[in-house]
């Protein structure tokens, strides 16, 4: 198990599995720990952390991921998956194309689970499964029958609590392997029995869309200054319409939304730069921080450590 207090290692840590670039967004320093597993071709991964965090980017290509919330915090707010809240007893992330685009509440426990996606077809076929295929064509979270989603969790929960207790035994390949023997018929038989689905949408939810829009725009100027009246401009919105979308599926404004990515781009420049060729208001000018004296206050409140230090890193 690996602990890891920085947005940007931790994005490091979890690429070889999943590509994707997150975005903490609420302050302080982020406490978060990884426990990745190797159970013969099922990749399977626990991650926690304790900032709410937003996670965007592609699909790795020919891979089944199927991602579920282990419940470590009863009561806790739920996720979105592309603006839409997930059901408590969602499998999430099963969708073969497309992107990603989940905002997680604070305090959050999930496991990703990752395989080839044809190898998990036929297993399903094996497994009495036929016509999975179909059932997942187009959907991203399936609502899952609470007892059988009860028994994947409960399976997912010993085998890591076998890793953290007995690290020796998972040195074994072949209990690692059938242990992923013993989830996969799991999976198969609750994406089987489902409850309902969540796909293509014929409503999407409310300005979901404008939001995905303004986030594209960002990603695509980085450093190029806009008010939110050039946002609401650029994506052909309202500006009730796109602060009511952001706070509904962000939990703030676009231009805070804006500010946080920035600041997530000047630290990224910051880790790889040259501690003695650097200085830091030059780079962070480059983001729209002009103020040195601000965007080291701003920069702090999100991260939980000052600027230099991140550049000595």
């Amino acid at each position: 198990m690996r602990s890891v207090q920085d947005i940007a290692r931790l994005e490091a840590v979890l690429s070889p599995l999943l590509p994707v670039q997150l975005t903490q967004l609420a302050g302080g320093r982020l406490g978060s720990e990884i426990l990745s597993l190797d159970l013969g071709a099922l990749q399977v991964l626990r991650l926690r952390f304790d900032r709410p965090l937003h996670g965007g980017g592609p699909k790795p290509t020919g891979r089944q991921l199927i991602a579920l919330d282990l419940g470590e915090s009863p009561g806790q707010p739920v996720m979105r998956s592309h603006g839409l809240e997930l059901p408590a007893t969602a499998l999430f992330g099963l969708a073969a194309t497309g992107e990603i685009h989940l905002t997680t509440p604070e305090r959050c426990s999930l496991a990703l689970l990752s395989l080839d996606r044809e190898r998990f077809l036929q297993w399903a076929v094996e497994l009495g499964g036929a016509g999975l295929e179909e059932q997942l064509e187009g959907v991203n979270w399936q609502a899952i029958d609470p007892q059988r989603f009860g028994q994947v969790r409960a399976c997912l929960r010993r085998i890591f609590r076998l890793a953290e207790r007995s690290p020796d035994l998972m040195a074994n390949a072949a209990l690692r392997v059938r242990l992923g023997g013993d989830l996969v018929p799991l999976l198969v038989e609750a994406l089987v029995h489902r409850t309902g689905h969540g796909g293509r949408l014929a409503r999407p939810p409310a300005r979901i869309e404008l939001v995905k829009a303004a986030q594209a725009w960002m990603a695509d100027h980085p450093d190029e200054p806009i008010s939110l009246d050039g946002l609401c401009r650029q994506v052909a919105a309202g500006r009730r319409s796109l602060l009511q979308g952001f706070r509904e599926h962000l939990g703030m404004g676009p231009m805070a939304y804006l500010k946080i990515r920035r600041l997530h781009s000047v630290r990224r420049a910051l880790l790889a730069a040259d501690p003695q060729a650097t200085r830091i208001s030059a780079l962070a000018a480059q983001w729209g921080f002009m103020n040195a004296g601000h965007f080291a206050r701003d920069y702090h409140s999100l991260f939980g450590e000052h600027p230099r230090t991140s550049l000595r890193a």
